[in-house]
């Protein structure tokens, strides 16, 4: 079974430079700081804007340093994002942040995260589809008053698209895992695709990557010493190895 290794191997809840440095020289793609602060691997503006020189200083490959909001607004994501600068990608991650999508610029590459239950039950919106959103939406094309402009001023009106859908358990970051087997990928809500979270280690991220082919795997806890905020050298190099390895079996 061959197919193309996932693009994205992101090791998220980097909360030093060392570590962001462990995290490169075992292969990851992106690294991602988490800047809510009730988060035991929550890290401060400062710390964040260490984190992105680390990634910055790489001159092997490019590393992608991501944001992860929850509750914050689209100005305040927009001047986190600019203010750590080197491509910062921001991750929504809470209700509020995704509210925020169409306030966020363009220029901004976002990560749209989603839920899903034990079952594998995605029980998050996709963006462009809260209520509000799709109904006036509805009430623009049956009402006549744009007339054939409607579906235009949807596409080129406050942003919808993202880069791309992460999919999670609903205990984010907790390394719970949901039924693989059961989840329905959504089609055609991101630009590059999905990335799953949710309960991966170096032990179980072969068959996740061989049973569901994401685009891109996301780890957190399982790549954690026992202090379950800093990384282990040895479960990020297995981590990465295992993901690569998938597509050869």
């Amino acid at each position: 079974m061959n197919f193309d290794v996932p693009k994205v191997v992101k090791i998220c809840g980097i909360t030093t430079a060392e570590d962001c440095r462990v995290a490169i020289d075992s292969g990851a793609s992106h690294v991602g700081m988490i800047l809510w602060p009730k988060s035991k691997r929550s890290v401060d503006i400062e710390r964040a804007k260490k984190i992105v020189k680390e990634c910055e200083k790489s001159k092997e490959r490019v590393i992608t340093p991501v944001a992860v909001f929850v509750d914050e607004d689209g100005a305040t994501i927009a001047k986190i994002c600019e203010e750590l600068g080197y491509n910062t990608h921001a991750q929504l991650h809470g209700d509020l942040a995704r509210q925020s999508l169409k306030d966020i610029p363009q220029k901004i590459k976002v990560i749209w995260v989603c839920s899903a239950d034990e079952s594998g039950k995605i029980v998050t919106e996709m963006p462009g589809e809260s209520e509000e959103e799709l109904a006036s939406r509805r009430k623009e094309m049956l009402s006549g008053e744009k007339g054939w402009k409607a579906p235009i001023d949807w596409v080129n009106g406050p942003r919808k698209t993202v880069d791309y859908v992460l999919i999670d358990g609903v205990n984010a970051g907790s390394g719970e895992k949901f039924e693989w087997e059961n989840l329905k990928v959504p089609k055609g809500c991101s630009r590059k695709g999905w990335i799953l979270a949710g309960g991966l280690t170096p032990e179980n991220c072969s068959e996740a990557v061989m049973v569901l082919r994401p685009n891109g795997v996301d780890v957190a806890s399982g790549v954690c010493d026992e202090s379950g905020v800093v990384k282990s050298k040895e479960k990020c190099d297995a981590f990465v190895f295992n993901v690569r390895a998938a597509a050869a079996k």
